[in-house]
């Protein structure tokens, strides 16, 4: 199935992953204060890294690309062995969290920044003071993966950017011009009565397990930040029951009202997942994407796709914004046997060697100002616009995992018309306080 490989983030909001950060505080009270990492020399001895993470089996060259990564660490460091465990997205916070409860297991691992690492800090270093200065000086999206507790959990590599996958052939059948119907917000409103009309699902969708909602809210939301109010709710100080979260909750739902997401069939009953399906089967004129990878899927499959911005809602604070960061990040364990080791390897994933085969290999754009790439297919030259510009950021790592949880549960009744917007946001602020 296209979507549970290759979707980006509906992420670590599943119920259990939101209950893991109150387990682990709760497991690890009393613990003595981290010490430290700094970059230092890498001791002689022979020494084996155990690195955790699902991004391998993201990309249909994944696993090649992460043995080429392994490879080249091996080389720069020949006392170090890099042994990469690709783990299955569903289940892999559950494993980082019982590694984290028992004090043990891998030396890395992938974990999104923010309030989300902050749910694993008990088992994670700070590693705002362990970047190796050409990472410090050029690493982009550092600032947003920062945690309100003032530490950085992660050290962020590669490149995502939310957009729209469109079938301009969909919208030729519509009679649409697909940059009219997209200009903006009143235009996508209107673009999706147009295609309903036509007998066309507009966006491909399904609600079940909340992602698609999550996504909006991402995208929507960092829409209507600005830079003081994108550091204040990383900081932990905008509350759900904002104003700003009622707007976009009700910008979604307004969407819905337009027939965005098609008839009931996608309402409570369809996962995340079907949305992908849907779309490569030509059954939908658009769908969400956050990866580049994923978009190149799609135009390979559907060569009359190709990206777009979501249009910027009413409330926007910028002109031409797109939730854009960093794919993920890489994390050093607080049990690590190999500290010297690990920040070696952070470091080498956060530079431009590492990233520059993420590239090569697996299309994963890097996020370093020094490091530059050539788009060449038609996917790659429609999407690179959109992430190079200099407005994008992402609140998406300053949600609580408990709120993503509530998001979760509480999308396919507020999207059926059983729940109201306003039980809706309280339920969501009701996590947010039980989170602080």
């Amino acid at each position: 199935m296209f979507g549970s490989k290759l979707r980006k983030r509906g992420v670590a909001a599943a119920a259990a992953i939101a209950l893991s950060g109150l387990l682990l505080t709760a497991c690890s009270s009393g613990s003595a204060a981290p010490k430290e990492l700094t970059p230092g020399t890498v001791p002689d001895a022979k020494t084996t890294l155990t690195v955790w993470s699902f991004l391998p089996g993201n990309y249909d060259k994944g696993v090649e690309a992460y043995d080429a990564i392994a490879e080249g660490f091996n080389k720069k460091y020949p006392q170090v062995t890099v042994k990469v465990v690709d783990m299955p997205y569903p289940t892999y916070f559950d494993q980082v969290r019982n590694a984290t409860v028992a004090q043990k297991g891998p030396d890395v691992i992938t974990m999104y920044g923010g309030a989300q690492a902050m749910s694993y800090k008990n088992g994670l270093f700070p590693l705002q003071n362990a970047m190796e200065p050409d990472v410090k000086e050029n690493l982009k999206f550092v600032a947003d993966n920062f945690s309100k507790d003032g530490n950085l959990y992660i050290l962020p590599t590669g490149t995502y950017g939310y957009a729209m996958m469109v079938d301009q052939a969909k919208f030729a059948e519509a009679g649409v011009d697909p940059v009219a119907g997209m200009k903006d917000w009143d235009s996508l409103l209107d673009t999706c009565k147009t295609l309903s009309a036509k007998g066309i699902q507009p966006i491909a969708s399904g609600w079940k397990d909340g992602f698609l909602f999550e996504t909006f809210m991402y995208m929507i939301s960092s829409q209507m930040m600005d830079t003081e109010t994108l550091n204040e709710w990383i900081a932990g100080k905008i509350p759900l029951d904002d104003p700003m979260f009622a707007d976009a909750t009700s910008y979604i739902t307004g969407m819905n009202d337009a027939g965005c997401f098609g008839d009931d069939a996608a309402l409570g009953r369809n996962m995340y997942d079907d949305a992908f399906n849907q779309y490569y089967a030509g059954e939908a004129a658009m769908m969400v994407t956050g990866s580049l990878n994923t978009a190149q899927q799609a135009y390979d499959t559907i060569p009359t796709t190709t990206v777009m911005a979501l249009p910027q809602v009413p409330s926007s604070q910028h002109e031409a914004l797109i939730d854009a960061g960093a794919e993920a990040g890489w994390s050093v364990t607080k049990w690590t046997k190999s500290p010297e080791a690990s920040v070696a390897f952070v470091n080498y994933m956060a530079g431009p060697e590492a990233q520059k085969i993420l590239w090569d290999k697996a299309g994963v754009p890097p996020n370093l100002k020094n490091v530059q790439v050539e788009p060449t297919s038609p996917m790659q030259q429609a999407f690179f616009p959109l992430l190079a510009n200099p407005e994008n950021h992402t609140g998406f790592a300053a949600f609580p995992l408990p709120v993503l949880a509530t998001f979760e549960r509480n999308a396919a009744p507020l999207m059926g018309g059983t729940m109201t917007e306003e039980k809706f946001l309280e339920q969501a602020q009701a996590a947010f306080v039980k989170a602080k």
